[in-house]
């Protein structure tokens, strides 16, 4: 999973973009000094720097600067809850976000970030495909098919329907699912799971049968359909 150094001093707005950035696929880093932003991209640069533009004195300037020559991939977000926060001699950021912002505008901006690093979010071979029934997922691609058509879903819903189809017809648990599509130290209920598994099943709605099964006090499975339902004898 990439990361995203977060550099803020707010311990909630931490958590508030440690969610929204696991939700999109990232795993956020806490610095909380600006010369760790600059020490962490000279030694495993990530895919981004989010940095809060108006906590505490520091060179901000240089600091941008040290992170486009270290890091020239990683994108730069900026928080700040000032417009008038950067000037014409600030080098230019990826990102700007005015506290308090919209998270549609960062998860569209996460998403696109998303395909360039895309490598690092799954095991295998950048060309598989995998299918079931009417369901097709490219790996390569991120993007979901359902009947031919193209289907919307965050990249932690892609990561849950993807464990799903890799193991057709086994049931994973819960626990199962929160191990493989959540970072490590983020604290997942099994509920949040239900939650999810329903937005997929909504987003899947419409376009054909039902292909997620519920397993009562365990977890789901893949069920192509209608299979399930055994023929009834005919009684004369």
């Amino acid at each position: 999973m990439p990361k995203i150094l977060v550099c803020v001093g707010d311990a909630q707005l931490f958590l508030l973009l440690r969610h929204l950035l696991a939700n999109e696929g990232f795993d956020a880093q806490l610095v909380t000094r600006p010369c760790e932003v600059e020490a962490s991209c000279r030694r495993n640069p990530a895919a981004a720097a989010m940095i809060d533009w108006t906590e505490g004195p520091f060179d901000r300037i240089a600091l941008l600067a040290a992170v486009k020559s270290l890091a020239p991939s990683s994108a730069v977000i900026l928080l700040s809850k000032h417009r008038n926060a950067l000037d014409a001699s600030t080098p230019t950021c990826d990102l700007l976000l005015d506290r308090p912002f919209v998270p549609g505008i960062l998860f569209h901006f996460l998403r696109q970030l998303r395909y360039r690093h895309i490598s690092a979010d799954y095991d295998g071979d950048a060309n598989d495909v995998l299918r079931f029934a009417d369901l097709t997922l490219n790996l390569a691609t991120v993007k979901v098919y359902k009947a031919g058509n193209e289907v919307s879903l965050t990249a932690l819903q892609f990561r849950l329907l993807r464990r799903l189809m890799q193991r057709p017809s086994t049931v994973c648990q819960r626990d199962e699912l929160i191990e493989s599509c959540w970072p490590p130290h983020v604290e997942v209920e099994p509920r949040t799971v239900d939650i999810h598994i329903g937005h997929i099943r909504r987003a899947l709605g419409g376009l054909g049968p039902e292909l997620i099964r519920t397993v009562r006090g365990n977890g789901y499975a893949l069920e192509m359909p209608y299979s399930n339902k055994a023929l009834k004898p005919f009684n004369s």
